[in-house]
């Protein structure tokens, strides 16, 4: 009896097994989708999504191997953020793989109408990640996901999947993902914003041809989900000196018109603190350190060179700030700061804090130049 019982279990087993080997749902890795982006837009009452997906060759290649990369770009519409994904599947060919996402590509009317039907869609379904970079724009977004690198590297060589490299070298905008977004929007009284990209064909020419290339042209803002506003660069100038992210930054002394030298800060330190309760009014300070990069004119001694780079970062500062009093867009996070260091007063105040040109009145910079650059020659000396 065991004898007979123990044959029928050998039997089965080797079905099972002989079956698990005839039926499998793997796919072998070069026959998948692998979107490496997201762009969506809003119009017309709809979400427009743009799917990017580049092909293994494009990552990976041999010795030898020479070609443009291949990036494919989808377009698909829906009434919700997650229904157009559902008409790509259609013209897919193959399964999707969504968890090598590295960038997300908003659009302007996207944050006009809200982001939080995208954001509920990013966060409920598996495979969707929070880290990838979240990015604006103005220009079409298909245009703006297949814009190439250089020497036919893929996409994901450019600002779009890396943008931390360029930013090392010159802070001007700090690049943000997902989770820092999330985590900002849903913060109370926090002002926060997102980098955004434009296409140029002005800057880079192949073989005496134009180029484009993506390029950082200012920012989109957000206070809470609402979107405030977009600003350029120019417009952002004194961003890099309240942003904790910057790493090196450069400035022309005393400005761009008939500059004397260019001062390279790569260490910041930045204080600001409620000064009068009653008033609601704010200090702020900043210790920056850095280097001479280029010396233009004959200012020489340290002490005018010292003084000089302060007063053109702290008029950078100013007039960001002026331009949020403007705007009412609270660059400095003012309002946030009462939220997070004096609650009960943000609570008492009942109502959103209304920035003036009083709120903050003194801004104190102080510079100290360490470094004269790699020309020993050059020198610059302390004043008598």
């Amino acid at each position: 009896m065991c004898k007979e019982f123990g044959k029928w279990i050998f039997i089965l087993l080797i079905i099972a097994i002989l079956l698990s080997g005839c039926r499998s749902d793997m796919k072998e890795i070069q026959n998948l989708n692998y979107a490496t982006a997201i762009g969506v837009d809003y119009k017309d009452d709809k979400y427009f999504i743009y799917i990017q997906l580049i092909g293994l060759t494009s990552v990976a290649r041999t010795e030898g191997e020479a070609g443009s990369p291949q990036t494919f770009v989808s377009t698909a519409e829906g009434e919700t953020f997650i229904d157009a994904f559902f008409e790509v599947y259609q013209t897919g060919q193959e399964m999707f793989i969504w968890s090598h996402i590295t960038s997300i590509v908003l659009s302007e009317s996207v944050l006009n109408e809200g982001i939080g039907n995208v954001f509920d869609g990013l966060t409920r379904y598996y495979e969707f990640r929070l880290t990838p970079w979240v990015f604006g724009t103005k220009e079409p977004i298909d245009k703006v996901l297949s814009t190439q690198g250089f020497f036919d590297q893929s996409v994901l060589e450019t600002t779009l999947h890396n943008p931390e490299s360029t930013h090392r070298q010159s802070s001007i905008i700090r690049p943000i993902k997902l989770q820092e977004l999330a985590r900002d929007i849903y913060e109370p009284a926090m002002t926060t914003y997102i980098p955004y990209l434009s296409i140029s064909e002005e800057e880079w020419i192949n073989n005496m041809e134009p180029e484009s290339k993506l390029k950082l042209e200012g920012a989109f803002f957000l206070s809470g989900d609402t979107y405030k506003g977009s600003y350029s660069l120019e417009e952002l100038n004194g961003l890099r000196w309240i942003a904790p992210e910057t790493k090196r930054a450069a400035i022309l002394v005393p400005g761009k018109k008939r500059p004397d030298f260019l001062a390279v800060i790569d260490q910041l330190n930045v204080d600001i603190a409620l000064k009068d309760p009653s008033q609601k009014s704010f200090t702020a300070t900043f210790n920056l350190d850095g280097q001479i990069g280029n010396q233009i004119n004959g200012n020489n001694k340290l002490f005018n060179m010292k003084k000089d780079t302060s007063e053109s970062i702290q008029k950078e500062i100013r007039d960001l700030y002026l331009l949020g009093v403007q705007d009412q867009v609270d660059f400095f996070n003012l309002e946030h700061l009462l939220y997070r260091n004096h609650n009960t007063l943000w609570k008492q105040s009942r109502e959103k804090l209304v920035l003036d040109e009083t709120a903050l009145e003194d801004i104190e910079v102080k510079v100290n130049l360490y470094h004269t650059g790699a020309f020993k020659n050059k020198i610059v000396e302390e004043a008598d």
